[in-house]
């Protein structure tokens, strides 16, 4: 079954909107997904600088603390002072940031626990520095205390640290290949829309190209059947109800001497006859309309010139739906031939006065003509002149032997 072009464009137009809808809502799954995803990776990258950030501090207090201890030097204390401003700050912000993690609780609980501790081990150890200097310093230093609690800070964060850069790596694979997913899905449904349009556009231009050709077809039909209409070797015409002109083709305007411009509209069939005439075709024209032909009906219509048009008139009535007269369609065939034709024959039909003796035809003007001039003067029959037996017997009886 061959669907219609408006079918086959609703069909195209609709592929390509549950393509574009599809891939939209798919686009917009994944989108949401990756806005999931970034904030996750942001939310682990807060996590990564929050531990990196405790990290460098806690370094900058063991590394003041061992440089007084061993210079005595108060200018190594000022990190050592700031960082041990920010450190209770930092635990706090890494509890806060390591939250959504049940896996990381019990390592932000042991910073919790050993960071007081090695801050007061740190304040000891200094202390003794200031009071009874290096040598006690160095052996609190020396028992390894302050090692073993540094140590297992740093392991702890070493933990987080691992775990966030891994948790970032997953986020961030995760992220690509949402994106990947999402940059496939946008160019399938891109190349199927295309598709789907192109097949659309080629159906259109398919579905026009037959039309053109159709369409060409038609014009070349038309114009054909204009040119026979125009110069059909017999008169075509049609008259509104009022008996007007409406159309008229170039052979009957031919006959009558009239432009198209000098008849339609302004002419009545009943214009073109005599005025004697005029009154019979009212009549027979109302008959007309109604019952819908007339037959081979006699016309003399007066041309530009006032010459007579002898016609020939076979028509029919178009009906609208309600059957209401619509116009006439009209045949005219010009008997100014047979007329010329039929008044000879009649000429030659009449009775003839002629000669009893020398067979001479007299004329309506009273002349004697010979016979072979009369009729070829009123027929278009020739003469060929030869002598009959008889004849030749008696006006040459030498030559004709006896019979």
């Amino acid at each position: 079954m061959k669907l219609s072009l408006r079918t086959r464009i609703a069909a195209a137009f609709a592929a390509a909107v549950i393509l574009i809808v599809l891939v939209g809502a798919a686009a917009y799954r994944n989108a949401t997904a990756a806005i999931d995803e970034i904030a996750s990776v942001r939310a682990t990258r807060a996590r990564l600088e929050a531990t990196r950030e405790f990290s460098q501090r806690m370094e900058d207090l063991e590394t003041g603390a061992r440089g007084f201890v061993i210079t005595g030097n108060e200018v190594f204390l000022a990190p050592r002072d700031s960082a041990r401003l920010l450190l209770p700050g930092l635990v706090r912000r890494v509890r806060d940031v390591e939250a959504d993690d049940p896996g990381t609780l019990n390592a932000v609980r042991s910073l919790e626990h050993l960071v007081p501790i090695r801050l007061a081990f740190d304040s000891q150890t200094i202390a003794l520095r200031r009071i009874r200097g290096a040598a006690s310093a160095s052996a609190l230093v020396a028992t390894g205390r302050g090692k073993a609690l540094m140590d297992s800070i740093r392991q702890q964060v070493a933990f987080l640290d691992d775990r966030s850069t891994a948790e970032r790596a997953r986020r961030y694979s995760v992220l690509e290949a949402t994106a990947r997913l999402t940059r496939t899905l946008a160019v399938l449904g891109g190349l199927l829309g295309l598709v789907a349009i192109a097949a659309g556009a080629w159906s259109i231009f398919h579905e026009l190209s037959a039309r053109e050709r159709a369409e060409a077809r038609v014009r070349q039909l038309a114009s054909e059947l204009q040119d026979l209409y125009e110069n059909a070797p017999v008169g075509y015409h049609s008259l509104d109800a009022d008996g007007m002109f409406v159309r008229i083709n170039r052979t009957e305007l031919e006959w009558l001497g009239r432009t198209a411009e000098e008849v339609l509209g302004k002419l009545r069939f009943s214009d073109l006859l005599a005025p004697e005439r005029r009154q019979a075709f009212e009549s027979a024209f109302a008959r007309f309309k109604t019952e819908g032909t007339a037959r081979d009906i006699e016309y003399d219509l007066v041309r530009k010139d006032g010459s007579i048009l002898p016609i020939l008139l076979n028509a029919s009535v178009v009906r609208d739906p309600a059957g209401a007269y619509v116009m006439s369609r009209g045949v005219s065939i010009d008997l100014t031939e047979r007329r010329r034709i039929e008044a000879q024959v009649k000429t030659l039909r009449g009775l003839l006065p002629i000669c009893a003796n020398c067979k001479k035809i007299r004329d309506d003007r009273g002349y004697w003509n010979q016979i072979e001039s009369y009729v070829r003067e009123h027929s278009e029959a020739e003469f060929s002149h030869g002598i009959c037996p008889e004849c030749a017997a008696k006006l040459y009886p030498e030559f004709v032997g006896p019979s």
